[in-house]
């Protein structure tokens, strides 16, 4: 986190320890934790490991916690420890750490300020998507919610403003705000192919902001997102040559916005999600191999879920990702892919073509989940999958990838 953010997080609550101590009696402390481990298995690729044979390696541990310094200060923070494949070691992470100031409140209105490392408020389910027991599945539906890239938009160094208006007819939140992603080197992975000598950095401030409306106590929910974001890729001294005939990588950006669309209905026993993700990355000043790979990818998913019992609970999804909307499965990208290995064959290099199966993903989700005690929670999961957009080339060789493939899943997870 940026110096002077702790600076600020921490030296401004220092003060409210001058309060009396009848107001420092009234301060809480409240602390909360969960634990999930999960067996995956894949009919082929990899997917959180060795999935293929058969994996343990998604393990989430989390530890989180709030004091209310003061009345209208309060600090909040969790610490994550996530296992995923190749993707995420499970060394210890500051998942959010905030400080949060309500500045102004009354019965018809809330205005606030978060300061910190903020959980960026994406779509329905990117703040609560590292506790189980929040999602419907084992795993996020990954065409909206990429865990190959998981880190760069789940949080943020910066400051968020967030406001809620209370009406008869339902409740208004407002949250928006800047700050620097969180990069780590599954970026590179993903929107460069490969881990170069150089490495991407976030040193440009990315905005986020949700407008989110709930009707009849919740009844209905509608959320339009909005995340516009510049890393900055510094290319190292072997990367001026890796491409022969040409030239190298430069150092450069990459631009990437990203909106979201979701409605949700809940009723007495079912529940209906859909959200559509809009994403335009852009490469600037890297090479022109990279130029020509900017695209305009489109994903989106719906669900229904039943409550059989209090219980006992079922859901049906199918979700899809498009990498170019105006290249749909990846045709005219694999065809370019061809001649360019065609072309480093001439220098006696030699490079498999990516796929077209490579730039989308098709999926039906079905599943369900028991819960034991309140506390305890067992889920199953099965996936039928058409394509490989939404693993990671972290842990698969995207050119030798299984266009058809299944995944079968179960957890459990513990909270308290």
């Amino acid at each position: 986190m940026k110096t002077w953010l702790w600076t600020l997080l921490f030296g401004l609550p220092l003060a409210a320890f001058a309060e009396s101590p009848k107001e420092r009696a009234a301060s809480r402390f409240q602390w909360n934790g969960f634990l999930s481990q999960a067996f995956v298995q894949t009919s082929d690729n990899r997917f959180f490991g060795d999935s293929d044979n058969g994996s343990f390696d998604f393990t989430e541990i989390g530890l989180n916690g709030s004091y209310q310094l003061m009345p209208r200060i309060r600090l909040a923070g969790q610490v994550l420890s996530r296992h995923a494949g190749d993707l995420y070691s499970g060394s210890p992470q500051i998942d959010y750490a905030l400080l949060d100031a309500t500045l102004f409140s009354s019965a018809q209105s809330t205005f606030g300020m978060y300061l910190g490392r903020i959980k960026n408020s994406i779509g329905l389910y990117n703040e609560t998507r590292d506790v189980a027991h929040t999602r419907e599945g084992i795993f996020v539906p990954q065409t909206i919610y990429f865990d190959k890239v998981r880190n760069l938009t789940l949080s943020s160094d910066g400051f968020h403003l967030y406001g809620r208006l209370y009406r008869d007819s339902g409740t208004w939140s407002l949250q928006a705000g800047a700050g620097y992603p969180i990069i780590d080197k599954n970026l590179e992975y993903a929107y460069m192919n490969q881990d170069w000598d150089g490495e991407i950095r976030s040193d440009d401030l990315a905005a986020f902001g949700r407008l989110l409306y709930e009707h009849n106590g919740g009844r209905w929910v509608y959320a339009v997102t909005g995340a516009s974001v510049r890393t900055d890729f510094r290319a190292g001294p072997a990367d001026s040559i890796a491409f022969p005939n040409g030239p190298g990588l430069n150092s450069g950006n990459i631009d990437i916005d990203y909106s979201v669309f979701s409605v949700q209905f809940n009723g007495e026993k079912w529940q209906f999600t859909t959200e559509v993700a809009f994403q335009a990355a852009r490469y600037r000043d890297i090479n022109a191999t990279f130029a020509a790979q900017d695209f305009n990818a489109i994903g989106y998913y719906s669900q229904l879920s039943y409550n059989v019992t209090p219980t006992w609970q079922g859901f049906l999804r199918y979700e899809e990702f498009q990498l170019d909307h105006d290249d749909w499965n990846g045709r005219k990208r694999a065809q370019r892919n061809i001649q360019e290995s065609a072309f480093l064959a001439d220098f006696g290099i030699e490079r498999s073509p990516i796929p077209a199966h490579a730039y989308y993903s098709k999926i039906w989700a079905v599943g369900g989940r028991w819960d034991v005690t309140s506390r305890w929670r067992l889920r199953a999961e099965y996936q039928i999958i058409e394509g490989t957009a939404t693993l990671s080339p972290r842990e698969n060789d995207m050119s030798q990838s299984d266009k058809y493939w299944n995944l079968f899943a179960l957890s459990a997870s513990y909270h308290f």
